[in-house]
């Protein structure tokens, strides 16, 4: 088994061919899938904005807005596996505060959210609106649990690579 050196950040690792032909295929592969989801949205947004229909409008927009976030996920994927993002998060101490105290910020704002769609929610009288806003309620609850473990992970001083996979995984997009 031949070996190459892959360079990552100030660290030289020694990765097998096998290894590497792996990483370009799976980065092969997250450009068709992000360009599968872009091409998605192209074809799906101008009928989201057509149809006269607002809850069938705003339905798909919500498809528009999930693929969306695929294809940013796939770029970022490919940023890791070509060694262009950083495993760690390396900013500054002001830069750091200032983003803990946004993300603290939104959490407070997604309880703000989460307090009036349990409120919405149990006021519904149809069964079809309360599913749709405990869908919404869901999504927020999710948001809040991934704003609070953000926020931890960046008030230390390090978090590994693994525990933002793992952040991604638990609460946001996908399963583990």
């Amino acid at each position: 088994m031949k070996t190459g050196p892959v360079k990552t950040r100030a660290r030289l690792y020694i990765v097998s061919t096998s290894q590497t032909d792996r990483m370009s295929n799976l980065i092969e592969l997250l450009e068709e899938q992000k360009a599968l989801e872009l091409g998605h949205v192209e074809k799906i947004r101008p009928t989201a904005e057509a149809t006269g229909h607002r809850l069938v409008s705003a339905l798909l927009e919500t498809i528009v807005h999930d693929s969306l976030k695929h294809a940013a996920l796939c770029q970022a994927l490919i940023d890791v596996e070509a060694g262009a993002a950083p495993t760690t998060l390396d900013v500054d101490m002001a830069t750091a505060l200032e983003l803990h105290q946004s993300i603290k910020q939104h959490a407070r704002a997604e309880e703000e959210m989460i307090r009036r769609l349990e409120e919405l929610s149990a006021k519904a009288g149809d069964d079809r609106i309360r599913a749709i806003l405990d869908h919404m309620l869901q999504d927020e609850r999710r948001h809040h649990a991934v704003l609070q473990r953000l926020s931890n992970l960046i008030d230390r001083d390090t978090a590994a690579y693994d525990e933002y996979l793992d952040l991604f995984q638990k609460y946001m997009v996908s399963p583990p």
